[in-house]
């Protein structure tokens, strides 16, 4: 993930110099909420099949961006890269299973248009993220999806700059999340396959300084 996360940096670079336009870069801070369910899968016989289950779970979360001007359009291209892991654990007392998740990372495009004091925006792009999952005692992981991904639209609002150079932002996002397998044996069954789909809604303030 690093290595793809330099690449599409670079290439926002080579953009942004080749349409000689400002640029952005900033922090952001809020709250994200990931929701998830789970399809219904049978581990052994058909009377012991477990029905579909959903859950959620809200944290606060920061991330760095930093965004290219294309031209004199109101178009911008953008990366966002969330520095921390998170650590998900399924909330059962019998069982310390989960996933830990890093280098989540947003590739994106934004248009903007000028309303009153500042401006608001629409933004889309493509959510990536590395995920190792974390198994009990009494479960073995056989294999699993090393991958989170799926489509980002957000919208938001921000000032015009101030006489530092500073912009002030605040936006929700929402990401669709693809499915995701894994497959384990737990207490000598045979292997089971698991499915599961979920999305991600933030709402942050932050705040840029251009250049």
């Amino acid at each position: 993930m690093k290595k793809i996360i330099s690449i599409l940096f670079g290439a926002s670079l080579l953009v942004a110099t080749s349409a000689q336009s400002a640029g952005m870069v900033g922090i952001k801070v809020g709250q994200g909420e990931l929701a998830g369910e789970s399809e219904s899968y049978t581990p052994g016989t058909a009377a012991s099949k477990v029905s579909a289950q959903s859950a959620d779970v809200s944290n606060e979360y920061a991330a760095i961006f930093a965004e290219f001007g294309l031209g004199d359009t109101p178009f911008s291209v953008g990366l966002e890269y969330v520095p921390f892991e998170a650590n998900i654990r399924l909330d059962k007392g019998e069982s310390s299973s989960g996933a830990d998740v890093d280098d989540a990372t947003t590739l994106y495009a934004l248009f903007a248009k000028e309303a009153g004091a500042g401006s608001v925006y629409v933004k889309a792009g493509y959510f990536m993220a590395d995920v190792n999952v974390v198994q009990d005692a009494q479960t073995t992981v056989n294999s699993f999806d090393d991958s989170l991904e799926g489509p980002m639209v957000g919208i938001g609002f921000q000032s015009s700059e101030n006489s530092n150079g500073l912009i002030f932002r605040g936006e929700v996002t929402y990401t669709d999340l693809d499915s995701m397998n894994i497959t384990t044996t737990s207490n000598g069954s045979t292997s089971v396959k698991k499915t599961a789909d979920g999305d991600i809604t933030t709402f942050s303030i932050g705040v840029g300084k251009s250049f």
